[in-house]
Parts: C-alpha cells; structure tokens; sequence
C-alpha cells in the first residue's frame, strides 16, 4: 500500500479490503459509473480518489492471478 497515504485513507482501504473482493469491485464499479459513494461520504475528493486508485491497483494484481491461472 502506497506509504504516502493518511492513516484515515489506509484504514478505510483496508477496512474495505475486509470486506471482499466482491464488495470492492462493486465498489469500484459506483465509482467508474459516476454513481454516488456512500461507503466513502466521510472522505473528501482527493481522498476519495485515493482510495479508489489504491483498490483498483490493489484488484488488478489479483486480475492478473486468475489471468496466469487461466493460462496454466
């Protein structure tokens, strides 16, 4: 995880990372689609674009193991 990041930004990511990977695609998907997050109403802007940048870099490396999986 990115070490320049607040303590409050960290927590909330990993707080969501608990939750599944299901819970934070879905996530993920709000904030790709310009809807509304309410997980995230705490958070300013910036803050908010952290969060999101650091979990779809944290669920690209877990794409690209089913990736090397389907290819074994």
């Amino acid at each position: 995880m990115n070490p320049d990041l607040s303590k409050k930004v960290s927590s909330k990511i990993e707080t969501l990372c608990e939750e599944g990977c299901s819970q934070v695609n879905q996530l993920l998907e709000k904030a790709k689609t310009g809807n509304e997050l309410q997980e995230l109403s705490d958070f300013s802007h910036s803050e908010i674009n952290q969060i999101i940048d650091e979990l779809d870099q944290i669920m690209s490396i877990y794409d690209g193991q089913d990736d090397d999986q389907d290819n074994s």
